[in-house]
């Protein structure tokens, strides 16, 4: 595996809320991976993985032959989740921004342990979850947004404390601590939109297709 950076689509086997979206993201993306069961919307979309990962025991049955070139990593490891599995492999294989489709929807606890583990990689791993629009997970630096015009945007602490400024939206931000809680919620594109996280990380969310 090359370790030039690229952008990989992550499919979980929670539920796909945007397929199309889903979709669009794929041919943007270097690598396409899914994580046991997550290959059922692979096949679902007609897309082609490069790389499934997993104990392989909800794999979609038959298996299309236009997979031939799929690689197939087994991982018995009881004590690890997909999710887990799947972030060491990306991070080992150089991947510098993940988009994550499936995350979401399934059991409440997977769900859950799913968030914790997005979370937990922040710093050293952009993800995106990809659900009914997108949710970036942003920490330190400056950011720009591509958000409509019109846009719902919610910046919303990820960490117990977090300090952004946030500008080209009707609400704009100066240097302001936001803890876990509702401010930041449901603010509007109205310009370029360019945040900047001094310190913790937040999640940046819209329920458009804009890029995050």
């Amino acid at each position: 595996m090359s370790r030039k950076p690229f952008s990989a689509l992550l499919f979980l086997n929670g539920g796909l809320e945007q397929p199309v979206l889903v979709k669009r993201l794929a041919r943007s993306c270097g690598l396409v991976l899914c994580a046991d069961g997550g290959a059922r919307h692979a096949r679902g979309l007609g897309l082609v993985p490069d790389v499934v990962l997993g104990d392989m025991d909800s794999l979609p049955r038959p298996l299309p032959r236009s997979w031939a070139r799929t690689r197939f990593l087994c991982d018995f490891d009881e004590d690890a989740s997909d999710f887990e599995k799947a972030l060491a492999f990306l991070r080992r294989s150089g991947c510098a921004r993940l988009y994550v489709a499936g995350l979401l929807g399934g059991r409440l606890d997977h769900a859950l342990v799913n968030l914790a583990l997005a979370r937990g990689c922040g710093t050293r791993l952009p993800v995106v979850v990809v659900d009914r629009g997108l949710a970036g997970l942003l920490g330190p630096g400056r950011h720009r947004l591509g958000l409509k015009r019109g846009e719902l945007l919610s910046i919303l602490a990820a960490t117990a404390r977090a300090r952004v400024s946030l500008s080209g939206v009707r609400y704009p931000l100066r240097r302001a601590a936001l803890a876990p809680g509702g401010r930041g919620l449901s603010n509007v594109a109205t310009g370029k939109v360019i945040l900047s996280v001094h310190a913790g990380l937040v999640w940046a969310m819209t329920p458009g297709d804009g890029r995050l």
